[in-house]
């Protein structure tokens, strides 16, 4: 008896691993985890786009510059719409290698933001001039999909 329970044990357990092995392999059969992206959605107040692209040219550029310069984020693009009849009219996107990089180097960004656009007061009043030429909607963080 004690045998058979043995085997039987034994025949489940491995059962158990070769479905699982199996299971974990079919959730990247389509395609390969890619980079993280954080997406942020933009309106841009009507007339106000001179005003806002000033800013990003300026001090985002050069904060996100510094911020791949430095290995904290992978790279950044911007995109904006062609027609103003959607709820959004400008993307931010930054690329970081991995969620685990982007958690990691988060003080170390904040603390390089501080060096470059001043103290938490500064930062505040620059949020808070923004907010007259421009409305932040979102952001949400993906991951991207390789297909294979």
């Amino acid at each position: 008896m004690k045998r058979i329970s043995s085997k039987l044990a034994m025949v489940l357990v491995v059962t158990l691993l070769l479905v699982t092995v199996t299971a974990s392999a079919q959730i990247y059969k389509y395609y390969s985890p890619g980079t993280i992206w954080t997406v942020t959605t933009i309106r841009i107040k009507p007339g106000m786009d001179p005003a806002y692209l000033q800013y990003l040219d300026g001090n985002f550029k050069k904060e996100s510059d510094a911020m791949v310069k430095a290995g904290y984020m992978k790279s950044y693009k911007i995109l904006r719409t062609l027609d103003d009849d959607s709820s959004w009219n400008l993307i931010i996107l930054r690329q970081y290698k991995n969620l685990a990089s982007m958690e990691a180097n988060e003080e170390k960004a904040d603390e390089l933001a501080r060096q470059l656009t001043g103290d938490d007061q500064t930062q505040m009043r620059g949020y808070e001039d923004r907010s007259k030429i421009r409305e932040v909607l979102g952001t949400k963080t993906a991951r991207e999909l390789i297909l294979k």
